[in-house]
């Protein structure tokens, strides 16, 4: 099982022409990775992954490093998840794209995680009631 490092996974990821931008979140990102701890990596690509792209890739990095590969499309990737990713490391990437992100995950955060707190909120009174 080889050392996941940013540098190792950067050079990785780069070497896939496509990827504009890559993040490590989770326990990798933070130092707290116990030996089964699976590998949080977010890309941004020229266009959205596709199944077979996704697969190659998590592959790649499963068999580089002998663990299990959480892969994110940032295209995809909603609240509170996003918020996550963009808390973790950036190994390399665009400044624009990593700040289009940055601003749509204020606003998402300013517009959304109020409404969903008070949904929440609400099943667990209703919750609290039966």
């Amino acid at each position: 099982m080889a050392t996941v490092t940013p540098a190792k996974l950067s050079a990785i990821l780069q070497s896939h022409e496509e990827i504009r931008l890559a993040m490590l979140f989770g326990s990798h990102a933070t130092g707290t990775a116990r030996p089964d701890s699976d590998i949080d990596v977010a890309v941004w690509a020229d266009t959205a992954l596709g199944t077979d792209a996704r697969i190659a890739l998590i592959e790649e990095l499963a068999l580089e490093f002998g663990r299990p590969v959480d892969l994110i499309d940032l295209r995809r990737a909603g609240e509170p998840l996003l918020g996550e990713i963009l808390n973790g490391k950036r190994l390399f990437g665009d400044p624009d794209i990593y700040a289009s992100l940055l601003s749509r995950h204020l606003l998402d955060v300013a517009d959304f995680v109020p409404l969903q707190r008070r949904i929440l909120a609400a099943r667990r009174d209703a919750w609290l009631r039966s």
